[in-house]
C-alpha cells in the first residue's frame, strides 16, 4: 500500500493536501509530522533522497523541492493538480530558508543574493505556481518569517533583510487575494532549536576568520559577543516540536490573524520594536 493510499483514511481532518517546504529537518519536519498526525496529507519538500527516506511516513509524502529550481516547483503543481483522490490544497507553508550572518561590510554580495534567492524569490515562485489550486480550494498561504525582520541584531543583516522583504510581499499578497477567498498569514518566529539555528553562530565565526586585520579590529568583538548571546539564548529556546504545534494550530484555525509571533523572545521583542523610538532600539537591541 502506498503513502497516498494510506492517507485516504480520514482521521481528524478531511485528508486535504498541505505543502510544507524545507521539511528535511527542524520546524518543517516537525510541522509535517504534526499535520500528518491530524490526518492531513502532507507534501513535504526535501532536497535529497536521504531526507525523503527520513521524513516518509503515513500521510507524509516527500517531494523533491529545491525552491530555487523551477522544474521542482512545476512538478509540485502538477502533483497537486493530478491528485488521484482530487483532494483540495488546504495550505502552503513556506518554511524553507538559509541563514548566513556577517557584518554588512564583509558579507560577500553573492551570499546576499543566495539568501534572497531562497528566502524571498523561491517562495514567490512557489506561491505563483500554487495560487490557482489555492483559489479553487479557498486555501491559505502561511509564510514563516523572523522577529529579526522587525528587530535586527548587528551582523544579522542579510537573513532578516530577506525576511523583511518577504513580509512586505506577504502584505501585498494578502490584500490582492483576499477577494478571491485566499488567506495569507505571517508567522514571525523567534529563537527555535533547529539545525539551521545551531549552525548559524559557528558559520559566522568561521566567516570572521577570513576577515582582514582591519575588519577584525572593527567587528571581531561584535561578532563574538552577538554569537555568544544567540548561542546562549538558543539553549533556552522552544523546540521544533513545540513550534510545530503552534504552527499547526495557526494553519488549521478557522479565522486566523494576519500575523503571529512564535516564541517568548518574539512575543517580547515585537511590541517593543513597535512602540520604542528607533534610537532607543539602537541601544537596546545590541544588548
Amino acid at each position: 500500500m502506498t503513502v497516498r493510499e494510506r492517507c485516504s483514511v480520514r482521521t481528524t481532518s478531511t485528508g486535504e493536501l498541505i505543502v510544507v517546504s524545507g521539511a528535511s529537518t527542524g520546524i518543517g519536519a516537525a510541522t509535517a509530522r504534526e499535520l500528518a498526525s491530524r490526518g492531513y496529507h502532507v507534501l513535504a519538500g526535501v532536497r535529497r533522497d536521504a531526507d525523503a527516506d527520513a521524513i516518509r511516513a503515513k500521510c507524509i509524502e516527500p517531494v523533491m523541492l529545491d525552491i530555487t529550481i523551477g522544474e521542482h516547483i512545476e512538478a509540485l503543481a502538477a502533483r497537486i493538480a493530478d491528485d488521484p483522490q482530487e483532494r483540495a490544497l488546504r495550505a502552503v507553508i513556506n518554511n524553507a530558508g538559509i541563514e548566513i550572518n556577517a557584518p554588512i561590510e564583509v558579507l560577500p554580495l553573492d551570499t546576499w543574493r543566495q539568501q534572497f534567492e531562497v528566502n524571498l524569490f523561491g517562495h514567490i515562485r512557489v506561491i505563483q505556481a500554487l495560487l490557482p489550486a489555492l483559489r479553487k480550494s479557498r486555501g491559505r498561504v502561511v509564510n514563516i518569517s523572523s522577529v529579526g525582520a522587525v528587530a535586527t541584531l548587528p551582523i544579522y543583516g542579510a537573513y532578516p533583510g530577506s525576511k523583511a522583504a518577504f513580509e512586505s510581499a506577504s502584505d501585498a499578497l494578502r490584500r490582492e487575494v483576499a477577494p478571491q477567498g485566499i488567506q495569507v498569514v505571517i508567522i514571525q518566529s523567534g529563537g527555535v532549536k533547529t539545525p539551521m539555528a545551531a549552525k548559524s553562530g559557528p558559520l559566522s565565526l568561521k566567516l570572521s576568520q577570513g576577515m582582514s586585520k582591519e575588519h577584525t579590529r572593527l567587528y571581531g568583538a561584535l561578532i563574538s559577543s552577538t554569537v555568544s548571546f544567540q548561542s546562549s539564548f538558543l539553549r533556552r529556546a522552544m523546540t521544533a516540536d513545540q513550534a510545530a504545534k503552534k504552527i499547526t494550530k495557526i494553519v488549521t484555525t478557522k479565522r486566523p490573524r494576519t500575523r503571529y509571533s512564535l516564541g517568548t523572545d518574539a512575543a517580547f521583542t515585537l511590541p517593543m520594536a513597535r512602540f520604542l523610538p528607533a534610537r532607543l532600539m539602537d541601544r537596546v537591541v545590541p544588548r
